[in-house]
């Protein structure tokens, strides 16, 4: 699952710094944690949407403001990872990175689980009453 989770993020690697990424693959495990967070919280997400608070109308509407929560969510649990230890000074002063590389971390954990989003979305649609979310036929 590490591998899988460190080849997901080696595509989206330039939107941040090489001493991110290191940090995040050799240092902790961050991608593995930060992937795993990611599909948990995308399937609860998609869950809730698909199968308790589905609207009856307006749901193409309703699927994006579910998907910008996942956004919210995936943002959230990225800039715990890579903010807090420039924070508490856990690293090495000349392996630092930028506040400007932990926001291209997000960018690319959003990019992440909105692929995710989709892909979830396309596989448990079918059983709940908002069949025809987000495409009408697949």
């Amino acid at each position: 699952m590490d591998t899988f989770f460190n080849s997901v993020y080696y595509y989206l690697r330039s939107l941040y710094s090489q001493e991110l990424d290191n940090y995040l693959y050799s240092t902790i495990p961050g991608y593995l944690h930060l992937g795993i967070i990611l599909l948990v919280s995308t399937v609860i997400v998609c869950v809730v949407f698909y199968y308790m608070l589905a609207p009856v109308r307006n749901q193409t509407r309703w699927w994006f403001i579910y998907a910008g929560i996942n956004a919210i969510i995936n943002i959230g649990s990225g800039l715990y990872y890579t903010v807090t230890p420039l924070i508490n000074n856990r690293i090495d002063p000349n392996e630092e990175w930028s506040y400007l590389d932990c926001f291209g971390f997000c960018i690319a954990n959003v990019i992440v689980s909105f692929v995710f989003f989709v892909v979830t979305s396309l596989l448990i649609k079918w059983g709940s009453t908002a069949k025809f979310v987000p495409f009408k036929k697949f």
